[in-house]
């Protein structure tokens, strides 16, 4: 089912460091990420989504998560937090500015919920990048052997990946092309956002998200999604 790299392009790694990778190279690692892909979809998880403002927790919620027909993530909430309490009518005298106080916070949430959907959607956008997308990244790619605490993996770094200046750097498993951790430089209304994720392989299965953080320092808000109970659909 997954893609496993021949001896020969092992071997041609040490002659690609800090080139572009060779076109089989290429061809091996968006055929790897395809097939992870395809397998993903044969399975339902848990996610936790959680949002920081300024360092602080404000939110955290849960969900039971599997691909649809069309290939879409379909989400489900498992347990959500608590209503708000009803507000009470302030006096006669401050009804009006009280009613004009829930608005203006009512329109601030309805603003604060549409960043983090958008957020969340760009975050979504390279964790879930379709196929022709990966394959274009693979084919602008750098291919170098890792240093550091890296050293049995492979960096791919590529940039323009999915917006005009933004870079993205790939940890892979040089036996099977899969992530093990990614990092991206992007923007959000032309403000810096820093993406940074960890790969976990399923026993005898693809390789999944296990955990992201963005940051959108504009903002000073921070996403952290855990992708975790992965069980094969049908049981």
């Amino acid at each position: 089912m997954f893609s496993k790299a021949p001896s020969l392009i092992l071997a041609a790694f040490a002659l690609t460091a800090g080139s572009s990778a060779s076109a089989q190279q290429k061809e091996q690692f968006a055929q790897a990420q395809k097939d992870n892909a395809a397998a993903l979809r044969q399975y339902a998880w848990k996610t936790r989504t959680e949002i920081k403002m300024k360092g602080e927790s404000k939110s955290v919620k849960l969900e039971q998560v599997r691909y649809d027909l069309d290939g879409k993530l379909e989400k489900t909430p498992i347990d959500g937090a608590p209503a708000p309490p009803a507000q009470k009518d302030a006096g006669r005298g401050g009804r009006r500015g009280g009613k004009l106080k829930e608005k203006v916070i009512e329109k601030k949430k309805d603003e604060f919920a549409e960043l983090l959907q958008n957020l969340g959607q760009l975050v979504g956008s390279y964790a879930h990048m379709p196929p022709d997308k990966m394959r274009a990244f693979a084919a602008s790619a750098t291919l170098t052997p890792n240093q550091g605490d890296k050293k049995d993996q492979l960096l791919i770094q590529g940039k323009n990946v999915l917006q005009a200046g933004d870079t993205m750097s790939v940890w892979v498993d040089p036996k099977s092309y899969m992530f093990r951790a990614v990092e991206i430089q992007t923007s959000f209304e032309e403000k810096p956002v820093h993406f940074k994720g960890d790969f976990q392989p399923l026993t005898a299965g693809p390789t999944y998200s296990a955990r992201s953080v963005l940051e959108y320092p504009d903002k000073e808000v921070e996403l952290i999604v855990e992708n975790y109970d992965y069980q094969k659909l049908g049981m």
